[in-house]
């Protein structure tokens, strides 16, 4: 049998800019990593299209006016991460020194586009927010109604807009940011066709899938001293349940040097058959276990 390479965050992690802006630089880094990849010579892109011309220009315009505080770069970075995540759809997984961005003849209608999606999305006439369309279940839609008319007057944006603060306060606790990355990895699962099991018990991992023999544990922070519990919590469901993979799941936004502290633990092998990963990139380690499965069998 042909020896496995376990899924790492070197081999399968995607930058974070890619999937999300925490501030200018990212959107610098990302612009920069394609443009690299535009003008390699012999690379994926053709030199001469128009598209990837109008693309090129705007690169040496950024650089000659700076990144900072360049509202353009702003929402360029924007049309950029949504052409990104249609890629991962597609295809699951990409690698921008091979695979292509389509860019338009003319990147400022693009550009455009965004801005007003961003600060007038109600001037968008081919979006139309009603009750109806959002709920369309009509005990869920009686009740939001109900909601709205008494909290914001009738306000269908104002409500959506509290929803969504409430919720991003909700998720500032430790807890709630827990439970919310364990839903997302659920979710991804779940979308896998994989049946999904919550342990929830003291020296096992989170979430247990039983036809991959995964074990995924969650984290949303990092410290020295968390290190041997979660050692314990690894090698107490090797023990128990004799699993072949384990991964350690993290925020997208946990800060690189909590990251690289905590991958120390995979790379001194610890515990053989760990990985951890960003949780922006589960969905393709699962996939990959998912091949190597299927090849064990």
């Amino acid at each position: 049998m042909p020896r496995f390479e376990r899924p790492r965050a070197s081999t399968i992690g995607t930058p974070v800019y890619h999937r999300r802006r925490r501030d200018w630089k990212d959107d610098r880094d990302l612009i920069e990593e394609v443009a690299a990849s535009v003008n390699k010579l012999d690379g994926p892109y053709e030199y001469y299209d128009k598209g990837v011309f109008a693309f090129r220009e705007k690169v040496k315009g950024y650089r000659e006016v700076g990144y900072e505080n360049n509202k353009n770069v702003f929402y360029l970075g924007i049309w950029l991460r949504e052409k990104l995540s249609e890629m991962s759809r597609k295809q699951a997984s990409y690698d921008l020194r091979v695979h292509t961005i389509p860019f338009p003849e003319d990147l400022e209608p693009a550009i455009l586009k965004i801005e007003n999606k961003t600060f007038n999305p109600a001037q968008n006439n081919n979006e139309t927010l009603s009750l109806d369309t959002l709920f369309p279940d009509p005990h869920l839609r009686s009740f939001a109604r109900e909601r709205m008319q008494m909290l914001h007057h009738g306000d269908l944006i104002a409500y959506l807009s509290s929803l969504v603060l409430k919720e991003k306060e909700s998720l500032l606790s430790n807890s709630a940011s827990i439970m919310d990355l364990i839903h997302i990895c659920e979710y991804k699962l779940l979308a896998l066709k994989l049946e999904v099991r919550k342990r929830y018990s003291v020296g096992e991992t989170d979430l247990w899938i039983p036809s991959l023999s995964l074990g995924v544990e969650i984290r949303n922070t990092w410290e020295n001293s968390d290190e041997i519990s979660l050692i314990q919590t690894l090698s107490d469901t090797n023990f128990r349940l004799q699993s072949r993979h384990l991964v350690v799941v993290v925020p997208d936004d946990i800060s690189d040097e909590s990251f690289e502290l905590l991958r120390a633990i995979e790379r001194r092998q610890v515990i053989e058959n760990l990985s951890i990963i960003r949780v922006g990139d589960f969905s393709e380690y699962v996939s990959k276990i998912q091949e190597s499965e299927k090849v064990r069998s």
